[in-house]
């Protein structure tokens, strides 16, 4: 093995290797070239990134300067943000995900060095892997150290230095960075109560507004605004306000494992019957015996987790039932007219002729 296959492959290596110093010079220059260019000039800057990095999806934005060892390790998903001053140490593979957002001066280090201080003067190294998940956001100044992984949807709090993986979900904090108890559940539940709330006009979205309605402080209106954003309910205006990007409480997108309670207004409830007894007409009508939730979809347009919920109706109305079918599992109608559905009393719809 030469150095380089050490270093990727996770054993000691010298740094001061031929080749790898040369690798790293190149990169350098290319880092110099991005950090001076223009500021206006995005196509260039994402040029000259896509240059530098092994791989990066669209919406690749990472301010102004830009720091890594050789670029080539480091894969990037979709929609990513750094603020200023982000440095990758990348001798292993640092891999983010889709939907990350850094903070200022955050710091991404795959090597560490010998204990022993010969080992260590004799110039060498190890390189640990980096991961971070989808939709990870890190506050300013924080610092990643080797082998770390770090799990969808977590925050970590600024200042922080991570030494153990993050588990999904959750917030880390602190030096060393140590898990805060939050409920992703309670999280959640708020989101959609303001959001049902916007959504009738009653709340107008900005943090002041949030912070009186639900009686919350500054920090967490700001981290709920955030997860909003994220998630494509909301989208910023300008003055720190926000308006909707969705039209019912049902098209929010609710993350794996999470459990919520929508509000159960009537308008809604009776709307979700009335689109359940168009989608059973449409199929029975059509002489199907199944359907999917890309049928639903499409039948009433509407988004996906909205005909989720219309799935999950009709299942516990016992409209639909599940089939294992070739390893797969379709649904399919358990009647064979709409005479034989129980709508509930309170419900008033019109029934097809």
């Amino acid at each position: 093995m030469n150095e380089k296959e050490k270093m990727l492959a996770g054993n000691w290596y010298l740094a001061n290797d031929a080749q790898l110093v040369t690798e790293r010079t190149t990169t350098r220059t290319l880092l110099q070239r991005y950090n001076l260019t223009i500021a206006s000039d995005f196509m260039g800057r994402d040029a000259q990134l896509r240059q530098i990095l092994g791989n990066a999806g669209n919406n690749l934005k990472i301010e102004q300067p830009f720091w890594c060892d050789y670029g080539k390790n480091i894969e990037i998903g979709e929609n990513f943000y750094s603020n200023f001053g982000l440095t990758i140490l990348d001798g292993a593979k640092v891999t983010i995900g889709d939907n990350v957002k850094f903070g200022p001066n955050c710091n991404l280090y795959t090597v560490t060095h010998p204990k022993e201080a010969e080992k260590r003067n004799q110039g060498l190294e190890q390189a640990l892997p980096i991961t971070i998940g989808n939709n990870v956001w890190l506050g300013g100044n924080v610092t990643i150290l080797p082998g770390v992984s770090i799990g969808d949807n977590a925050i970590i709090g600024a200042g922080s230095v991570v030494t153990k993986n993050v588990p999904a979900n959750t917030i880390f904090a602190g030096v060393p960075a140590k898990k805060i108890s939050v409920n992703y559940d309670t999280e959640w539940q708020t989101i959609i109560d303001i959001t049902n709330k916007a959504l009738k006009g009653d709340i107008k979205l900005s943090t002041s507004n949030i912070q009186r309605d639900f009686s919350i402080g500054y920090g967490r209106a700001v981290q709920l605004l955030s997860m909003m954003e994220d998630a494509g309910i909301i989208k910023r205006i300008d003055n720190g306000k926000y308006e909707l990007s969705i039209k019912s409480i049902y098209d929010i997108n609710i993350p794996e494992g999470i459990a919520v309670n929508f509000p159960e207004d009537l308008e809604y409830y009776t709307a979700n019957w009335q689109l359940i007894v168009n989608v059973l007409d449409f199929v029975l009508k059509s002489n199907k015996d199944s359907l999917s939730v890309a049928l639903i979809q499409k039948i009433c347009h509407i988004g996906y987790h909205r005909a989720t919920l219309l799935i999950d109706t009709m299942e516990a109305n016992d409209i639909i039932k599940r089939e294992k079918q070739n390893g797969k599992t379709v649904i399919r109608l358990a009647i064979s007219s709409l005479d034989e559905v129980k709508i509930p009393s309170s419900v008033k719809i019109d029934l097809p002729k």
